[in-house]
Protein backbone atom coordinates (compact mmCIF):
# COMPACT_ATOMS: atom_id res chain seq x y z
CA UNK A 1 0.00 0.00 0.00
CA UNK A 2 1.34 3.75 -0.99
CA UNK A 3 1.44 5.60 1.88
CA UNK A 4 0.49 9.36 1.92
CA UNK A 5 2.07 12.77 0.14
CA UNK A 6 2.14 13.88 3.46
CA UNK A 7 4.25 10.78 5.00
CA UNK A 8 6.18 10.39 2.19
CA UNK A 9 7.76 14.17 2.76
CA UNK A 10 8.53 13.67 6.29
CA UNK A 11 10.04 10.39 5.81
CA UNK A 12 12.16 11.99 3.17
CA UNK A 13 13.01 14.92 5.27
CA UNK A 14 14.12 12.08 7.78
CA UNK A 15 16.77 10.53 5.39
CA UNK A 16 18.28 14.28 4.48
CA UNK A 17 18.98 14.68 7.96
CA UNK A 18 20.15 11.58 8.40
CA UNK A 19 22.58 12.19 5.67
CA UNK A 20 23.53 15.68 6.24
CA UNK A 21 24.58 13.99 10.00
CA UNK A 22 26.49 11.70 7.94
CA UNK A 23 28.66 14.38 5.91
CA UNK A 24 28.66 16.48 8.89
CA UNK A 25 30.34 13.84 11.11
CA UNK A 26 32.66 12.62 7.71
CA UNK A 27 33.69 16.47 7.58
CA UNK A 28 34.76 16.66 11.23
CA UNK A 29 37.21 12.83 10.48
CA UNK A 30 40.20 14.95 9.32
CA UNK A 31 40.69 17.46 12.55
CA UNK A 32 39.90 14.78 15.08
CA UNK A 33 42.16 12.21 13.18
CA UNK A 34 45.07 14.39 13.19
CA UNK A 35 44.40 15.46 16.88
CA UNK A 36 44.69 11.25 17.58
CA UNK A 37 46.79 9.79 15.44
CA UNK A 38 49.97 12.71 14.75
CA UNK A 39 51.91 13.05 17.37
CA UNK A 40 55.34 14.79 16.88
CA UNK A 41 58.57 12.70 17.93
CA UNK A 42 59.90 13.32 21.15
CA UNK A 43 61.47 16.98 21.19
CA UNK A 44 60.03 18.16 18.28
CA UNK A 45 56.62 19.67 19.44
CA UNK A 46 57.50 23.16 19.38
CA UNK A 47 58.78 22.63 15.81
CA UNK A 48 55.92 21.06 14.51
CA UNK A 49 53.61 24.11 16.34
CA UNK A 50 55.44 26.44 14.38
CA UNK A 51 54.99 24.63 10.89
CA UNK A 52 51.45 24.47 11.67
CA UNK A 53 50.75 27.94 12.45
CA UNK A 54 52.40 28.74 9.21
CA UNK A 55 50.09 26.53 7.30
CA UNK A 56 47.32 27.78 9.09
CA UNK A 57 48.62 31.66 8.02
CA UNK A 58 48.78 32.06 11.75
CA UNK A 59 52.39 33.34 12.16
CA UNK A 60 54.49 36.20 9.71
CA UNK A 61 58.24 35.50 10.14
CA UNK A 62 59.71 32.34 8.86
CA UNK A 63 60.60 28.92 9.87
CA UNK A 64 63.48 29.15 11.22
CA UNK A 65 66.02 26.28 11.12
CA UNK A 66 69.72 26.76 12.63
CA UNK A 67 72.17 23.20 11.32
CA UNK A 68 75.20 23.18 13.13
CA UNK A 69 78.13 20.14 12.30
CA UNK A 70 81.47 19.13 10.53
CA UNK A 71 81.96 18.10 6.57
CA UNK A 72 78.61 16.54 6.10
CA UNK A 73 77.15 20.32 6.52
CA UNK A 74 79.70 22.25 5.13
CA UNK A 75 79.84 22.26 1.56
CA UNK A 76 76.26 21.99 1.42
CA UNK A 77 75.85 18.05 1.12
CA UNK A 78 73.71 16.86 2.98
CA UNK A 79 72.06 19.85 3.92
CA UNK A 80 70.91 20.43 -0.11
CA UNK A 81 68.65 18.19 0.36
CA UNK A 82 66.88 19.37 3.44
CA UNK A 83 66.84 23.11 2.20
CA UNK A 84 65.15 22.30 -1.07
CA UNK A 85 62.09 20.63 0.64
CA UNK A 86 61.24 22.91 3.49
CA UNK A 87 61.80 25.95 0.92
CA UNK A 88 59.68 24.22 -2.17
CA UNK A 89 57.04 23.42 0.76
CA UNK A 90 56.92 26.80 2.38
CA UNK A 91 59.05 29.48 0.19
CA UNK A 92 62.43 30.56 0.73
CA UNK A 93 63.39 33.37 2.76
CA UNK A 94 67.31 33.13 2.85
CA UNK A 95 69.88 32.09 4.94
CA UNK A 96 72.96 32.59 6.91
CA UNK A 97 76.29 32.64 5.30
CA UNK A 98 79.92 32.39 6.49
CA UNK A 99 81.91 35.22 5.55
CA UNK A 100 83.58 35.78 2.40
CA UNK A 101 85.33 32.18 1.32
CA UNK A 102 86.32 31.02 4.69
CA UNK A 103 87.63 27.84 2.60
CA UNK A 104 88.80 27.02 -0.52
CA UNK A 105 85.29 24.78 -1.76
CA UNK A 106 82.68 26.80 0.00
CA UNK A 107 79.97 27.49 -2.56
CA UNK A 108 76.80 27.89 -0.75
CA UNK A 109 73.52 26.87 -2.99
CA UNK A 110 71.76 29.50 -4.57
CA UNK A 111 75.12 32.25 -4.02
CA UNK A 112 78.41 32.49 -5.77
CA UNK A 113 80.94 34.61 -3.14
CA UNK A 114 84.20 35.90 -3.70
CA UNK A 115 86.62 37.23 -1.78
CA UNK A 116 90.11 39.46 -3.12
CA UNK A 117 92.59 41.76 -1.34
CA UNK A 118 94.03 41.47 2.27
CA UNK A 119 91.84 39.49 3.91
CA UNK A 120 93.07 37.44 6.77
CA UNK A 121 90.87 34.32 7.38
CA UNK A 122 90.80 32.82 10.64
CA UNK A 123 89.09 29.40 11.68
CA UNK A 124 88.05 27.95 14.84
CA UNK A 125 88.98 24.48 14.10
CA UNK A 126 92.86 24.01 15.83
CA UNK A 127 92.92 23.64 19.38
CA UNK A 128 94.82 27.00 19.85
CA UNK A 129 92.40 29.01 17.66
CA UNK A 130 92.07 32.18 19.51
CA UNK A 131 89.98 35.45 19.59
CA UNK A 132 86.54 36.03 19.04
CA UNK A 133 83.94 33.22 16.86
CA UNK A 134 80.66 33.11 16.47
CA UNK A 135 78.66 30.23 15.87
CA UNK A 136 79.92 30.38 12.03
CA UNK A 137 83.32 29.21 13.10
CA UNK A 138 85.34 31.38 10.74
CA UNK A 139 86.68 34.97 11.22
CA UNK A 140 87.39 37.22 8.77
CA UNK A 141 89.35 40.54 8.97
CA UNK A 142 90.64 43.34 6.98
CA UNK A 143 91.92 47.19 7.72
CA UNK A 144 92.52 47.45 3.88
CA UNK A 145 89.83 49.26 1.61
CA UNK A 146 91.27 47.44 -1.20
CA UNK A 147 89.77 44.34 0.23
CA UNK A 148 86.44 43.18 -1.31
CA UNK A 149 84.17 41.02 -0.47
CA UNK A 150 81.21 40.08 -2.82
CA UNK A 151 78.20 37.54 -3.07
CA UNK A 152 75.51 37.33 -5.80
CA UNK A 153 72.32 35.69 -5.24
CA UNK A 154 70.16 34.00 -7.65
CA UNK A 155 66.93 34.59 -5.76
CA UNK A 156 66.38 38.71 -5.09
CA UNK A 157 67.56 39.64 -1.84
CA UNK A 158 65.15 41.99 0.62
CA UNK A 159 67.70 42.39 3.43
CA UNK A 160 71.42 42.02 4.39
CA UNK A 161 72.30 41.39 8.49
CA UNK A 162 75.83 41.20 9.09
CA UNK A 163 77.90 40.06 12.23
CA UNK A 164 80.66 41.44 13.14
CA UNK A 165 82.43 41.75 15.94
CA UNK A 166 83.58 45.25 17.61
CA UNK A 167 85.68 47.02 19.68
CA UNK A 168 86.98 50.33 20.64
CA UNK A 169 89.87 50.53 17.87
CA UNK A 170 87.60 48.73 15.25
CA UNK A 171 86.25 50.26 11.85
CA UNK A 172 83.52 50.96 9.54
CA UNK A 173 82.41 49.18 6.75
CA UNK A 174 81.62 49.78 3.25
CA UNK A 175 78.58 48.24 1.96
CA UNK A 176 76.78 48.24 -1.40
CA UNK A 177 73.50 46.86 -2.38
CA UNK A 178 73.07 46.24 -6.35
CA UNK A 179 73.63 49.34 -8.01
CA UNK A 180 73.04 52.10 -4.89
CA UNK A 181 75.65 54.45 -3.42
CA UNK A 182 77.21 52.39 -0.57
CA UNK A 183 76.47 53.13 2.84
CA UNK A 184 79.41 53.29 5.33
CA UNK A 185 78.36 50.85 8.71
CA UNK A 186 80.13 51.07 12.00
CA UNK A 187 81.52 47.91 13.76
CA UNK A 188 82.82 50.58 16.95
CA UNK A 189 82.05 49.62 20.24
CA UNK A 190 83.01 50.70 23.41
CA UNK A 191 82.75 47.52 25.04
CA UNK A 192 84.07 44.75 22.94
CA UNK A 193 80.97 42.49 21.60
CA UNK A 194 78.97 41.53 18.78
CA UNK A 195 77.56 44.37 16.43
CA UNK A 196 74.55 43.72 14.44
CA UNK A 197 73.90 45.42 11.27
CA UNK A 198 70.67 45.14 9.32
CA UNK A 199 69.94 46.98 5.76
CA UNK A 200 67.20 47.00 3.72
CA UNK A 201 67.43 46.05 0.29
CA UNK A 202 65.43 46.47 -2.85
CA UNK A 203 65.27 42.95 -4.55
CA UNK A 204 68.78 42.99 -5.39
CA UNK A 205 71.44 39.90 -6.74
CA UNK A 206 74.54 41.52 -5.96
CA UNK A 207 76.39 42.94 -2.80
CA UNK A 208 79.63 44.31 -2.28
CA UNK A 209 80.94 44.89 1.21
CA UNK A 210 84.94 46.19 2.17
CA UNK A 211 86.73 47.74 5.00
CA UNK A 212 86.40 51.75 4.74
CA UNK A 213 89.94 52.33 5.63
CA UNK A 214 89.04 54.02 9.16
CA UNK A 215 90.34 51.01 11.11
CA UNK A 216 90.04 46.78 10.77
CA UNK A 217 86.98 45.13 10.82
CA UNK A 218 86.31 41.55 11.87
CA UNK A 219 83.52 39.62 9.78
CA UNK A 220 81.55 36.53 11.32
CA UNK A 221 79.16 35.94 8.77
CA UNK A 222 76.30 37.66 6.87
CA UNK A 223 72.66 36.71 5.92
CA UNK A 224 71.08 37.14 3.11
CA UNK A 225 66.79 37.31 3.27
CA UNK A 226 64.54 36.60 1.18
CA UNK A 227 61.01 38.02 0.18
CA UNK A 228 59.19 35.01 0.80
CA UNK A 229 56.32 34.82 3.66
CA UNK A 230 56.80 33.59 6.16
CA UNK A 231 58.56 31.19 4.04
CA UNK A 232 61.65 29.07 5.49
CA UNK A 233 65.20 30.30 6.61
CA UNK A 234 67.56 27.45 6.85
CA UNK A 235 71.31 28.27 8.07
CA UNK A 236 73.78 25.20 7.97
CA UNK A 237 77.21 26.03 9.42
CA UNK A 238 79.94 23.59 9.00
CA UNK A 239 84.08 23.35 9.44
CA UNK A 240 85.12 20.50 7.79
CA UNK A 241 87.07 18.20 10.38
CA UNK A 242 85.14 19.85 13.12
CA UNK A 243 84.25 18.07 16.57
CA UNK A 244 81.84 18.91 18.95
CA UNK A 245 85.08 20.53 20.83
CA UNK A 246 85.13 23.51 18.20
CA UNK A 247 82.12 25.39 19.98
CA UNK A 248 84.17 25.72 23.27
CA UNK A 249 86.35 27.96 21.05
CA UNK A 250 83.05 30.11 20.04
CA UNK A 251 82.83 32.96 21.71
CA UNK A 252 79.64 32.30 24.13
CA UNK A 253 78.20 35.78 25.17
CA UNK A 254 78.13 36.29 21.17
CA UNK A 255 76.77 32.69 20.39
CA UNK A 256 74.15 33.40 22.36
CA UNK A 257 73.16 36.58 21.06
CA UNK A 258 73.52 35.33 17.76
CA UNK A 259 71.23 32.51 18.19
CA UNK A 260 68.83 34.99 20.05
CA UNK A 261 68.61 36.72 17.60
CA UNK A 262 67.63 34.13 15.14
CA UNK A 263 65.08 32.44 17.21
CA UNK A 264 65.45 29.45 15.53
CA UNK A 265 62.14 26.67 15.41
CA UNK A 266 64.62 23.81 15.36
CA UNK A 267 68.28 23.40 15.91
CA UNK A 268 69.90 20.41 14.52
CA UNK A 269 73.46 19.29 15.84
CA UNK A 270 75.62 17.39 13.19
CA UNK A 271 78.54 16.66 15.26
CA UNK A 272 80.00 13.43 16.47
CA UNK A 273 81.74 11.35 12.82
CA UNK A 274 85.65 12.92 13.95
CA UNK A 275 84.58 11.78 17.53
CA UNK A 276 83.97 8.10 16.32
CA UNK A 277 86.85 7.97 14.68
CA UNK A 278 89.09 8.72 17.96
CA UNK A 279 89.88 5.63 19.52
CA UNK A 280 91.06 7.77 23.02
CA UNK A 281 87.50 9.64 23.04
CA UNK A 282 86.65 10.02 26.25
CA UNK A 283 82.90 9.22 25.87
CA UNK A 284 81.33 10.80 29.18
CA UNK A 285 83.89 14.20 28.90
CA UNK A 286 81.80 13.90 25.17
CA UNK A 287 78.68 13.89 27.00
CA UNK A 288 79.38 17.08 29.20
CA UNK A 289 80.48 18.97 26.07
CA UNK A 290 77.73 18.35 24.18
CA UNK A 291 75.44 19.03 27.32
CA UNK A 292 77.06 22.06 28.08
CA UNK A 293 76.19 23.69 24.64
CA UNK A 294 72.79 22.73 24.56
CA UNK A 295 72.32 24.60 27.82
CA UNK A 296 73.28 27.51 25.91
CA UNK A 297 71.25 26.58 22.72
CA UNK A 298 68.27 26.55 25.33
CA UNK A 299 69.08 29.55 27.14
CA UNK A 300 69.45 31.64 24.12
CA UNK A 301 66.41 30.16 22.32
CA UNK A 302 63.99 28.62 25.08
CA UNK A 303 61.39 27.99 23.09
CA UNK A 304 63.59 26.24 20.35
CA UNK A 305 63.21 21.53 19.43
CA UNK A 306 66.79 20.21 19.64
CA UNK A 307 67.94 17.35 17.07
CA UNK A 308 70.62 15.62 17.59
CA UNK A 309 72.12 13.57 14.92
CA UNK A 310 73.83 10.29 15.51
CA UNK A 311 77.00 9.97 13.04
CA UNK A 312 76.77 8.11 9.87
CA UNK A 313 78.44 4.90 9.27
CA UNK A 314 82.27 4.98 8.32
CA UNK A 315 85.17 2.32 7.90
CA UNK A 316 88.88 2.72 7.82
CA UNK A 317 91.67 0.56 7.47
CA UNK A 318 92.80 -0.60 10.77
CA UNK A 319 91.29 -1.17 14.10
CA UNK A 320 87.35 -2.06 14.59
CA UNK A 321 84.79 -4.60 13.87
CA UNK A 322 85.91 -6.29 10.18
CA UNK A 323 83.62 -5.30 7.36
CA UNK A 324 86.10 -6.93 4.72
CA UNK A 325 88.84 -6.37 2.67
CA UNK A 326 90.60 -4.57 5.94
CA UNK A 327 88.40 -2.40 6.11
CA UNK A 328 86.96 -1.58 9.87
CA UNK A 329 84.02 0.04 11.50
CA UNK A 330 85.65 2.58 14.16
CA UNK A 331 84.64 1.19 18.02
CA UNK A 332 83.33 4.38 18.79
CA UNK A 333 80.66 5.54 16.62
CA UNK A 334 78.50 3.30 18.25
CA UNK A 335 79.44 4.99 21.66
CA UNK A 336 78.95 8.03 20.16
CA UNK A 337 75.61 7.55 19.15
CA UNK A 338 74.75 5.81 22.66
CA UNK A 339 76.11 9.53 24.38
CA UNK A 340 73.70 11.02 22.23
CA UNK A 341 71.11 9.08 22.34
CA UNK A 342 70.56 8.70 26.08
CA UNK A 343 71.67 12.67 25.84
CA UNK A 344 68.13 13.43 23.69
CA UNK A 345 66.30 10.90 25.96
CA UNK A 346 67.33 12.81 29.48
CA UNK A 347 66.82 15.93 27.93
CA UNK A 348 63.38 16.36 26.05
CA UNK A 349 65.22 16.60 22.52
CA UNK A 350 64.88 14.40 19.23
CA UNK A 351 67.57 12.13 18.13
CA UNK A 352 67.75 10.57 14.72
CA UNK A 353 70.42 7.52 14.34
CA UNK A 354 72.31 8.28 10.88
CA UNK A 355 74.33 4.98 11.00
CA UNK A 356 70.93 3.12 11.67
CA UNK A 357 69.53 5.09 8.02
CA UNK A 358 72.42 3.70 6.23
CA UNK A 359 71.58 0.04 6.93
CA UNK A 360 74.21 -0.15 10.47
CA UNK A 361 77.63 -1.31 10.78
CA UNK A 362 79.58 -2.00 7.80
CA UNK A 363 76.90 -0.25 5.33
CA UNK A 364 79.65 2.58 4.58
CA UNK A 365 81.73 0.05 2.82
CA UNK A 366 78.60 -1.38 1.27
CA UNK A 367 77.66 1.91 0.30
CA UNK A 368 81.16 2.76 -1.27
CA UNK A 369 81.19 -1.07 -3.09
CA UNK A 370 77.57 -0.68 -4.87
CA UNK A 371 77.53 0.44 -8.23
CA UNK A 372 77.00 3.29 -8.50
CA UNK A 373 78.68 4.17 -5.07
CA UNK A 374 76.70 6.23 -2.78
CA UNK A 375 80.38 6.90 -0.70
CA UNK A 376 83.49 7.99 -1.49
CA UNK A 377 86.28 5.37 -1.08
CA UNK A 378 87.54 6.82 2.20
CA UNK A 379 83.93 5.53 3.44
CA UNK A 380 83.68 8.45 5.83
CA UNK A 381 81.98 10.99 2.78
CA UNK A 382 78.92 10.73 1.09
CA UNK A 383 78.75 10.94 -2.27
CA UNK A 384 75.64 13.03 -3.86
CA UNK A 385 73.39 9.94 -4.52
CA UNK A 386 74.00 9.11 -0.51
CA UNK A 387 73.36 12.51 0.62
CA UNK A 388 69.82 12.65 -1.05
CA UNK A 389 69.34 9.76 0.43
CA UNK A 390 70.20 9.97 3.84
CA UNK A 391 68.48 14.28 3.60
CA UNK A 392 65.10 12.54 2.27
CA UNK A 393 65.03 10.09 5.84
CA UNK A 394 66.07 13.17 7.62
CA UNK A 395 63.48 15.60 6.75
CA UNK A 396 60.51 11.95 6.71
CA UNK A 397 61.64 11.35 10.65
CA UNK A 398 61.27 15.57 11.31
CA UNK A 399 58.68 16.08 9.30
CA UNK A 400 56.30 12.87 8.81
CA UNK A 401 56.59 10.53 11.02
CA UNK A 402 54.68 10.46 14.31
CA UNK A 403 55.50 7.90 17.40
CA UNK A 404 52.53 5.92 15.68
CA UNK A 405 53.91 5.63 12.11
CA UNK A 406 51.35 8.09 11.19
CA UNK A 407 52.20 11.11 8.50
CA UNK A 408 51.62 14.51 10.58
CA UNK A 409 52.64 16.57 7.77
CA UNK A 410 50.38 14.79 5.29
CA UNK A 411 47.77 14.56 8.23
CA UNK A 412 48.23 18.40 9.06
CA UNK A 413 48.26 19.19 5.59
CA UNK A 414 44.56 16.98 4.91
CA UNK A 415 43.32 18.92 8.41
CA UNK A 416 44.00 22.44 7.14
CA UNK A 417 42.65 22.15 3.62
CA UNK A 418 39.73 20.76 5.08
CA UNK A 419 39.43 24.13 7.02
CA UNK A 420 39.64 26.64 3.73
Amino acid sequence: MTGSGSARQIDGYSRFLRVLIAALAIAAVPSVSFAARCVPPQGLDRFHEAIGEIEANRRSRPLTILHLGDSHISLDNFTRGLRKRWQEAYGDAGRGLMPGVPFRYYAPDGFDAGMSGAWDVVSSLPADASGPFGMQGFRVSSGDAGAVMTLRSEQPLTRIEIDAYGGPGTGALLLKLGDAAALKLQTHRDVPGLVRLSVPAANVHNVRLSPAGSGAVHLLGWNALSSAAPGVRYDSFGVVAATASITERWDANVVRQQIAALKPDLVILGYGTNEGYNNGLDLDGYRRLVAGFIRLVETAAPDTSIALLGPFDGARQGRGAACGEGWATPPNLDGVRGVLRRLAAARGAFFWDGGAAMGGACAADAWARTDPPLMYADRVHLRPAGAERLSAALWAALMEKGQDGASCEAARRINYKDRQ
